[in-house]
């Protein structure tokens, strides 16, 4: 792995189902679940935070991979765009969270935390594409995980060994034997004996 980025994505991405998760359950147990809101709410400012990180360490990494071909600089264009608009979109909305924190008509109201909870629910789509492309940047492009090389010529295909070795083994096997085999043209006592 040529740098980190690729460890500091999956936490937005984990943080913001959670936070979605206690989101609809505080907005399901309502009074039951006082403090709710703000667990949600924490939970998307920790969103909106490492989605900053996750975004200026992508930055970082692109010095560290090489990007050979269009297509993978088309798909890293659209990584770095939707990674951007991830960015803002979490971090705007957790801010706008922490503010109605301090608004009491949007803490006491139900229609309004459904306003907010479908917010935050759109704010899967940026990070959807953001991951798509990460993911084609890695998996379809190679970007990141393979070195760029060169495709070899075509050659002849490698002389099987099995079979080059098992005839030298059963020509060591009779010169044991037999003893060496005599040379071409030469009359020793026993040629051509059986």
């Amino acid at each position: 792995m040529p740098n980190a980025h690729p460890l500091i994505v999956h936490f937005p991405i984990a943080l913001i189902f959670v936070a979605i998760a206690a989101d609809a359950l505080a907005l399901w147990l309502g009074d039951r679940w006082k403090t709710g809101q703000e667990v949600a709410t924490g939970l998307y400012a920790a969103t909106g935070l490492s989605a900053v990180v996750s975004y200026y360490s992508g930055t970082w990494a692109i010095d560290t991979v090489s990007i050979v071909t269009p297509g993978a600089a088309q798909t890293l264009s659209a990584h770095s765009f939707w990674a951007w608009y991830t960015m803002v979109s979490t971090s705007g909305y957790a801010l706008l969270r922490a503010a109605g924190l301090f608004i009491p008509w949007v803490r006491t109201r139900r229609a309004a935390h459904v306003v907010l909870f479908l917010l935050g629910l759109g704010t899967l789509v940026p990070m959807h594409e953001t991951g798509e492309n990460g993911g084609a940047m890695v998996y379809k492009r190679g970007v990141g995980v393979t070195r760029t090389q060169e495709i070899p010529a075509p050659s002849s295909p490698a002389p099987d060994s099995t079979r080059q070795d098992t005839v030298q083994q059963d020509t060591m096997q009779r010169d044991t034997v037999q003893g060496p085999a005599p040379a071409a043209g030469s009359s020793s006592p026993g040629a051509g004996a059986p």
